[in-house]
Order: structure tokens, then sequence, then C-alpha cells
């Protein structure tokens, strides 16, 4: 009996630590970011960079888009900005969120683009809400990107609108690592 109960409290501290350490293994993943523009009170913003992805963006059967991220040889990166509007957990269909997604290329040094020329980062914004008829992915024609990287570090400022449904974030600035 004292042998089961020695191998159980070997066991549960083993665990502990390893908890422990996959903890500290996943701080180290995370990417640092800076977010400069602001973030409506009510919510909160993040920003990610996914690299050596790629953006792919796709039609369904009613004509509405969608993406994929895909693996690529690092020749690019995908940047997804969002914002959550915090919501009561006793309210039902209260979420809302935005999104930001679009590609670069690794190589690209310096990235100015404006109106159209967006598409050439394949630029989508999201939202989703209970708002019947105004969710979904929606290509960014209208707006100016401002983006430097050097030394894997990345800045970039966008404002952008979108004329086929209401938009609570129209300018970021950031910097990513």
């Amino acid at each position: 009996m004292k042998k089961i109960l020695l191998l159980l409290t070997s066991l549960s501290l083993t665990f502990c630590s390893s908890k422990k350490e996959i903890a500290n293994k996943q701080e180290l993943i995370l990417p640092d970011y800076n977010i400069e523009s602001l973030c409506p009170s009510d919510g909160k913003c993040t920003i990610e960079i996914l690299r050596n992805k790629s953006l792919e963006i796709k039609k369904d059967e009613f004509g509405s888009l969608y993406y994929q991220v895909i693996e690529t040889l690092n020749n690019t990166s995908v940047i997804v900005y969002k914002y959550d509007r915090n919501v009561p957990k006793e309210l039902q269909d209260g979420n809302y969120r935005e999104e930001i997604i679009f590609e670069i290329k690794n190589s690209d040094t310096n990235l100015v683009l404006s109106e159209k020329e967006l598409q050439t980062t394949k630029m989508i914004f999201g939202r989703f809400c209970y708002c019947k008829g105004q969710t979904g992915y929606y290509l960014v024609e209208n707006g100016n990107l401002n983006l430097s990287q050097k030394d894997n570090k990345i800045s970039f400022s966008l404002d952008f609108t979108i004329t086929k449904v209401p938009q609570i974030i129209r300018s970021i600035k950031a910097t990513l690592q």
C-alpha cells in the first residue's frame, strides 16, 4: 500500500512540473506586439503574425468570401488583427467581432499601397455578429497601407473603409516581432 501511495505521489508531482514547463514554452512562443492605435474601450484588440503562411481567398456556393491559411516555403506571412467586443455572459447572440487579415511577402522591406492596390495583399475585413445580412468577409479596396519590415520586426499603419457593412475599426497602427 505504501508503494502505491509513493508511486501516486511521485506521479502527481511529475505532472505538475510538466504543466509548468509546457506553460513556460507557450509563453516563449507568443510573438511580441504593440498596438499603437486605439482599441474601443468596450473590447479587446489583438494582433498576430503567422510566419511562412499564405492566405487563400475563396468563395462558397452562395458567393460569400472565406479564407484558408496554408503553409508556404518562407515566402509570405499572414497578419491577423481582431477586435472582440466584451459581452456579458448571460447575453445570448451579443457577440461582436471584427477582423482584418492580409498577406505580406517576407522580402518586402517597405510597402505603400492604396485603394485597389490593397488587394495585392489579399486584404479582407470580417464582421461577425447577430446582424442579419451584414456579417462575413469583404474585400478591402478603400484605404492606405504603409508597412516596413526590418530584422523580423514589422511596423504598419492601415486606414480603411468598407462600404458594404458598418464597421468600428477604421485605423490600425501596430508593430510585431
